[in-house]
């Protein structure tokens, strides 16, 4: 009768956990070779089903998608272009991204070089929208540094309404291309949390050459000007490696834990960092690090993270070896095991470990950096050490494949006991024609202007004797601007926004030191 009982229970819970499946990670979008079919994998069946499909958009690194509830592909991109589920170019996708690395120094169209370079979201207030994070970088030149590099100047985001385009989706005007962070930004490493209350979602973002997070909230209000918060050690980017310039902005990936309680990311330099991650307030804390070192003569930076679906094991690789770590160990940096260095299957073009994704299968699949015709598999990833079973090249591709896709965990709940786990609706759907709110009142050195406008419109601030001392336009393709307060004296300012010579608002803002 136990057994009856045990039986009925497993069942019950098998069906509730495939009920409340969004299936929004079942189709993954791969491949980048050319002359032949692309090729991609689907899990609707429960295991990856490998499928061949002809389009225009490879993937070199970069990799974002998302499905229906239904698990049926909607949009994807390699961020350079983003495509419906016909494998057709997005409704008023065109310009999408701009920037140096998205027009010319990527600009043979197999998609960014990014790490986690997008992500796409659903929309909390609305189910048949969602939004589309991504990153492109610059070319400037590092005074400090006294040579040339690119550099991400912003996290921005574009809105996809699925009922435009007869139901293939679109961006609506106004909607593309917005700022969600305005600052120099490491390279990818753009993930995503639910938030407690099981609808809204954090995102994450690094400054540059800092110990300083971006946090985004997006909720059905829209997305939230960034959180701040400075934790952990100050990353830099050169580092001189047996007189080898290495530049540690060109790899790492980062990871949230599938139960939301853990944040981690790996850096150029053999360095793998573990926070602990309020979903309540979006903050961070209880830093952890482990400096793996240089194992191997050459290939020997950290790329992939990824956790085990019971959320205890941490998987971090290098081009040549995978580890894991015991979360519940009593050192964190202790805990670590090797559990895979990599074989010569491909050789000469070998098949060495690049980043990962835990699967709708409870799988993690980690893509190859050469590119070869398979993924490697860690089939038992809630098993410790080499229990785990790293199956190199385990799953067999069509064509040649080298990333995978940037999932968060769409199927994470609402935190039970949380003091916000509320879920709040409502039925206020009024758009006003203009709103502004600015960010930090008073400033000290950057003004954050955060509007929703229907023209073009004018900033200007003036000083106490109304002299104009600085302003920047609003135009209304963005929803954000900054205005550099930094070399304004301290005290009281007055502004004044203006469209086609009408005043939109009028107010004071402060600035201090």
């Amino acid at each position: 009768m136990k057994k009856l009982l045990l039986v009925a229970a497993l069942q019950l819970w098998c069906v509730q956990k495939k009920t409340f499946a969004q299936n929004r990670s079942n189709v993954w979008e791969l491949s980048y070779q050319l002359f032949v079919p692309d090729c991609g994998l689907d899990f609707s069946s429960g295991s990856p089903d490998t499928f061949s499909v002809w389009r225009n958009l490879d993937f070199f690194n970069t990799n974002a998608s998302i499905c229906d509830t239904t698990g049926q592909i909607l949009f994807y991109t390699n961020g350079q272009w983003i495509a419906n589920r016909d494998d057709d170019t997005l409704m008023n996708s065109e310009q999408f991204n701009p920037g140096w690395a998205t027009d010319t120094f990527y600009s043979s169209g197999g998609g960014l070089g990014f790490e986690q370079g997008a992500i796409g979201l659903p929309d909390p207030g609305d189910s048949s929208s969602y939004y589309l994070f991504y990153i492109t970088t610059e070319w400037y030149y590092h005074v400090d540094e006294g040579l040339y590099d690119d550099q991400p100047f912003h996290l921005s985001y574009s809105k996809i309404k699925m009922s435009l385009d007869n139901g293939l989706g679109g961006i609506p005007n106004g909607m593309k291309n917005v700022y969600a962070i305005e600052d120099t930004l490491w390279q990818g490493r753009i993930t995503a949390c639910k938030h407690a209350n099981g609808r809204d979602w954090w995102i994450i973002s690094h400054k540059h050459k800092s110990d300083k997070f971006y946090i985004v909230l997006v909720s059905s209000e829209g997305v939230s000007p960034p959180l701040e918060q400075s934790i952990g050690d100050t990353l830099t980017e050169y580092y001189n490696y047996n007189g080898f310039i290495v530049d540690t902005d060109n790899a790492g990936q980062a990871c949230f834990s599938p139960d939301g309680t853990h944040y981690a990311f790996v850096d150029f330099l053999w360095n793998v960092y573990l926070f602990d991650f309020d979903r309540c307030t979006g903050t961070l804390s209880n830093f952890r690090k482990d400096s793996i070192g240089c194992l191997d003569e050459s290939l020997c930076v950290t790329l992939g993270c990824s956790f085990s679906p019971n959320s205890r094991y941490l998987y971090v690789n290098t081009y040549q070896r995978i580890f894991q770590y015991d979360l519940e160990a009593m050192d964190f940096a202790s805990s670590r095991v090797q559990v895979a260095t990599v074989d010569s299957f491909g050789f000469p073009y070998i098949g060495y470990f690049f980043i990962n994704q835990l699967a709708p299968d409870n799988k993690i699949y980690l893509g190859s950096w050469n590119g070869i015709e398979a993924l490697h598999v860690i089939d038992q990833p809630d098993s410790p050490g080499v229990a785990c079973d790293v199956v190199q090249h385990g799953l067999v591709l069509p064509t040649w494949s080298s990333s995978v896709p940037n999932f968060p965990n769409y199927d994470l709940g609402a935190l039970p006991g949380s003091p916000c786990d509320t879920v709040y609706t409502t039925n206020d759907t009024q758009i006003t024609d203009h709103v502004f709110r600015f960010y930090p009142n008073p400033a000290s050195k950057w003004l954050n202007i955060v509007y929703n406008l229907k023209d073009d419109a004018l900033f200007e601030l003036f000083d106490l004797y109304g002299r104009k001392v600085a302003a920047v336009s609003l135009y209304n393709y963005f929803k954000n601007r900054t205005l550099d307060v930094s070399g304004l004296s301290e005290g009281v300012y007055a502004y004044s926004i203006r469209s086609k010579n009408t005043v939109l608002q009028n107010g004071k803002l402060a600035v201090v030191k």
